[in-house]
């Protein structure tokens, strides 16, 4: 939590600066509605939706580093979800029939943050498909993020299993030798234990 608010704080208090900046505005323009009045399956729906996106913020952020496409998505996100925190505030404050910028609030960062969270998803798949060639002459046809070793950043020893049998079947149709070099050092845990 410390390294995401250390990476990403300015764009989770913005976000909190401003849903708090719209939520006293609509108190300091209206009324809060009675119980009875309260429409809960928009409440539900809206409240709901603004929830699910901060979440995906969260998830985006805490899974991502810092950098241009984490900004564009972030804020894409950010926009959205204020603007359905808007609309979920309307549920339970009245305003003035005579108030028009409740509607601009409401509705102008939904496109707003449509489009930067299509141009993060442009740029994220331009990331990828670098991320994938490069990950393409390591992995060659397979990927499974299972079969990653936890500790190491190496694969464990089924996907060392599964790729040495796909290498072995593309060396007997090519017709070339194969060859699998491994290394014993010894007293290893030590060296791991003092170097890390």
């Amino acid at each position: 939590m410390k390294a995401l608010l250390k990476l990403h704080g300015l764009t989770l208090a913005g976000l909190l600066l401003a849903a708090n900046a719209g939520l006293l505005l609509y108190l300091g323009a209206g009324e809060i509605k009675s119980w009875a009045e309260i429409n809960w399956m928009d409440v539900a729906g809206e409240g709901g939706t603004c929830l699910i996106l901060c979440g995906w913020l969260i998830m985006l952020l805490s899974g991502r580093p810092a950098g241009w496409v984490t900004r564009l998505l972030s804020l894409g996100l950010c926009c959205i979800a204020f603007s359905m925190w808007m609309d979920s505030l309307d549920e339970f404050i009245r305003l003035p029939q005579e108030t028009v910028w409740d509607n601009w609030l409401e509705t102008a960062p939904m496109p707003l943050g449509m489009l930067l969270l299509t141009l993060g998803m442009y740029h994220l798949q331009q990331e990828q498909r670098a991320i994938s060639a490069q990950m393409r002459k390591r992995e060659h046809l397979q990927r499974d993020h299972r079969l990653f070793d936890k500790l190491t950043p190496l694969s464990g020893a089924q996907y060392l299993r599964q790729h040495l049998q796909q290498a072995l079947q593309q060396a007997r149709a090519e017709h070339q030798p194969l060859s699998l070099v491994a290394i014993d050092l010894d007293d290893f845990s030590l060296v791991n234990q003092r170097y890390g």
